[in-house]
């Protein structure tokens, strides 16, 4: 009778006592997991970096740089403005080149080049700035959702124009298209002084030889 009891009081009160821990301890357990699981797994961090898409020294890239690439499209010595942000925010090439045509180049040349190791004539005592118009694609321009126009660059090394001479100064950019559905951003980059800001504009001095007005170098950046 004894051993019956005892089994009895068992199967009674032990049992449900030792089932409830076992339950609770999972429970806690499921609970403490997704913390574990968070301080392993963390949100990757995105870091970019300047990269240079283009160089050309001399300007060894055709207008086109090839279908769907980033790159330089033309370059134009246009009358000096005191508005920048306004007149190079056009999106048409072809406005530079009659501006550059109408008031700075020589009878018989050109004001502005998209071709190989160009040659402009410019008439001496005219102020003008240089303008150099770029496109980046989607690798180097979009964060994906839209371009990023702030995260682009150009830079020009050059000697002569009335000045002591520039190396590697970055322009000031004008975005002149800009559409998420088009597959790249246009800008205009332009340099009034020697600093790469605003200023008063470049010259060629009277008598100066082609050869002491030089552009050697133009870089394209972009930040991705």
């Amino acid at each position: 009778m004894m051993q019956s009891k005892v089994k009895s009081i068992f199967k009674a009160g032990k049992l449900p006592f030792v089932i409830g821990l076992i339950i609770i301890g999972a429970v806690a357990g499921m609970m403490y997991l997704p913390s574990v699981h968070d301080s392993i797994y963390q949100q990757p961090k995105i870091t970019t970096a300047w990269h240079l898409i283009d160089v050309l020294n001399p300007l060894a890239a055709e207008g086109n740089p090839g279908a769907g690439a980033s790159g330089f499209i033309e370059i134009y010595f246009v009358n000096h403005t005191v508005t920048p942000n306004t007149a190079y925010a056009h999106n048409t090439s072809s406005d530079f080149e009659t501006w550059a045509n109408a008031n700075v180049a020589a009878s018989g040349y050109n004001a502005w080049a998209n071709a190989d190791n160009f040659l402009c004539q410019l008439k001496y005592g005219v102020l003008f700035d240089i303008v150099v118009r770029v496109r980046w694609n989607k690798t180097h321009a979009w964060d994906g959702a839209k371009f990023i126009g702030a995260n682009v660059r150009v830079n020009i090394t050059l000697t002569g124009f009335g000045t002591a001479g520039m190396t590697d100064i970055v322009g000031t950019g004008i975005v002149s298209y800009n559409n998420t559905g088009a597959w790249a951003i246009w800008e205009n980059w332009y340099w009034q002084d020697a600093d790469g800001g605003t200023g008063v504009g470049f010259s060629i001095l009277k008598g100066s030889p082609w050869t002491a007005n030089k552009i050697t170098e133009i870089k394209i950046w972009a930040k991705y």
